[in-house]
């Protein structure tokens, strides 16, 4: 409070001194001359102000500088979490191509044998208009479609599957090998039931051209990807052999 009565004290007014001659002759009291002074006292302590605070956000900026920064990754989808994982670094030799289709593969192999809780999120993934479709051949979606309406019988039970892709193996130039486990939970039991598969596909990108019906449908499989066969077999899978696999 002492500086606001320093700046704006009566003390400068009374002060005899005068702008001039010219206020005088046209009958206008002088400004005394000590007002001056507290403007140039305002100003200079505003000025400081500014000055302090531009130094303050220069020095936040600069220390927020090193985090602005980008690194290039790959995210891969948990659809158990609904969340982007980051896939983890590794150093693989192949064919790019291939290691695009072994992700297909997986992704294929997932959407088509699990089953979550939820109804209508089964018939997006399994429906008309889903990646399954779009990624079959006819007759391997007409196959699967009379596999789904036994999955949706028993997942009104209470049934849900987990898939944990154990391995993907190209065999021939369009035949790949997949193999894989069904973690099934089922409400009259405690434990769950794990089933073994595997599945001879035959795939590759691109094909006769699909009918998707607008944009969004066409970007669901950007790549054209297409599973011409499915042939799917299963093994029991006890304690002893819980980690072998179909051709040990």
């Amino acid at each position: 409070m002492k500086i606001f009565k320093f700046l704006f004290s009566k003390i400068d007014e009374s002060t005899n001194d005068k702008l001039g001659a010219y206020p005088e002759r046209v009958h206008v009291n002088a400004m005394p001359e000590r007002r001056y002074l507290k403007t140039s006292r305002v100003m200079a302590f505003v000025a400081t102000g500014l000055l302090c605070g531009a130094v303050i956000w220069g020095c936040g900026i600069y220390m927020l500088a090193p985090q602005l920064r980008s690194e290039p990754g790959l995210l891969a989808i948990n659809k158990r979490f609904y969340r982007l994982d980051p896939v983890e670094k590794d150093m693989v030799w192949g064919d790019p191509s291939e290691l695009l289709m072994e992700q297909y593969i997986k992704q294929y192999v997932t959407m088509r044998h699990t089953i979550v809780p939820d109804v209508d999120e089964m018939n997006a993934r399994w429906g008309k208009n889903s990646f399954l479709r779009w990624a079959s051949e006819r007759h391997v979606f007409s196959a699967f479609l009379g596999e789904r309406d036994v999955w949706n019988a028993r997942m009104l039970e209470g049934l849900t599957a987990e898939v944990n892709v154990r391995l993907v193996k190209k065999q021939l130039p369009r035949i790949w090998m997949v193999e894989f486990d069904v973690i099934e939970h089922t409400p009259e039991k405690e434990e769950p039931t794990v089933k073994r598969f595997r599945v001879l596909m035959t795939t590759g990108f691109g094909g006769e051209a699909r009918p998707y019906p607008n944009r969004d449908e066409r970007i669901k499989n950007p790549m054209d990807f297409l599973v011409e066969d499915y042939a799917l077999s299963s093994r029991p899978v006890t304690a002893d052999n819980k980690d072998a696999r179909f051709y040990d």
